[in-house]
């Protein structure tokens, strides 16, 4: 699918230990595609500095694609794999990962995704990100999901939000109809449908490795 370009999947989960009054850590992982080879292993304090999920904890190597979670959309953890020489596909986050338009401007992303009205309709657009002085190029890759999908995305809104867990803006609900992915993958190494086709491989990572956690606390 590219070109036989390395395949990396990066992810974190929250263990605790047994007992009651067994403390909390997140650890982070990645796996390779597609033995599913775990080549990284990092256990940090559940809460406090550098605990969270970025980017910027993997060493990697020169042509590899990172495959990431929303948790990873920030402009630093881009910045990152860039100056790796290395290329990501990472789920957007737009409220942690502003996009620009070629002047520097804000990116009409709303706006945009707004024409895919059909489900299963993609396209693609081109896009920046500032991380400090480095403008790093990419472009954001959607798809419009089927209906039902949709429902069960909208439902999931509203519980959430019935719990208090979030709050349910009209820009999140119109977010919530997509698949939106945001790659530094040129055009010419890979198609809109094969970046989403890609990004689906992530979830190689929860169906994998997860069961193992879970099954070892």
């Amino acid at each position: 699918m590219l070109k036989g370009r390395p395949v990396r999947l990066v992810d974190a989960t929250t263990v605790k230990e047994p007992g009651k009054t067994g403390g909390q850590w997140r650890l982070h992982y990645s796996l390779r595609l597609p033995t599913l080879e775990c080549d990284h292993f990092e256990l940090t304090p559940a809460k406090g500095k550098n605990t969270g999920e970025r980017l910027g904890r993997f060493v990697l190597q020169a042509g590899e694609v990172v495959l990431a979670d929303a948790g990873y959309s920030h402009p630093p953890g881009i910045a990152a794999v860039v100056r790796q020489n290395a290329d990501v596909c990472v789920r957007l986050n737009p409220a942690s990962l502003p996009l620009l338009n070629e002047q520097g401007r804000p990116f009409p992303l709303l706006r945009r995704i707004k024409t895919l009205q059909r489900a299963g309709q993609k396209a693609a657009w081109p896009v920046w990100v500032q991380s400090g002085d480095q403008r790093i190029a990419g472009r954001v890759c959607g798809v419009r999901l089927s209906d039902e999908a949709i429902r069960r995305a909208q439902r999931k809104l509203t519980l959430k939000q019935q719990q208090g867990k979030s709050a349910a803006t009209p820009e999140t609900r119109e977010y919530a109809n997509y698949i939106l992915v945001f790659t530094t993958l040129p055009a010419q190494q890979a198609t809109t449908r094969q970046v989403l086709e890609c990004y689906r491989l992530r979830w190689q990572i929860e169906l994998t490795f997860n069961p193992q956690i879970s099954q070892s606390g």
